[in-house]
């Protein structure tokens, strides 16, 4: 995992991480992180803003209350945090995920 100078120093600023774990979180930003086919309604339409006022940030993830920005090819560009009017629909989102692997299973 590669992480610019820049998400270090958001990250350390945003997340209030230190320098050790920025790496880790990171990782689980990417693999664990409500992608955006997984939004819907204002939630994707605030992705779409961010997605297309980042040139370079392909792949957007919203992990823990921050939105998490990576290239395509999986380098972290930076971190910004969640807007309080999305963080409900981000929780939803979740759930319905959670809820989907249950009845997959079942």
């Amino acid at each position: 995992m590669d992480v610019r100078k820049h998400a270090r120093k958001r990250i350390k600023e945003r997340c209030g991480l230190p320098g050790k774990a920025i790496e880790r979180n990171a990782e689980k930003a990417l693999r664990e992180g409500v992608r955006h086919s997984e939004c819907t309604g204002r939630l994707k339409k605030y992705i779409d803003y961010l997605f297309l006022s980042h040139g370079r940030g392909g792949n957007i993830r919203l992990y823990g209350n921050h939105v998490y920005i990576f290239t395509v090819s999986e380098e972290l560009i930076t971190v910004l945090p969640l807007p309080n009017a999305h963080k409900n629909a981000v929780k939803k989102t979740l759930e319905r995920r959670t809820k989907g692997t249950d009845d997959e299973i079942a």
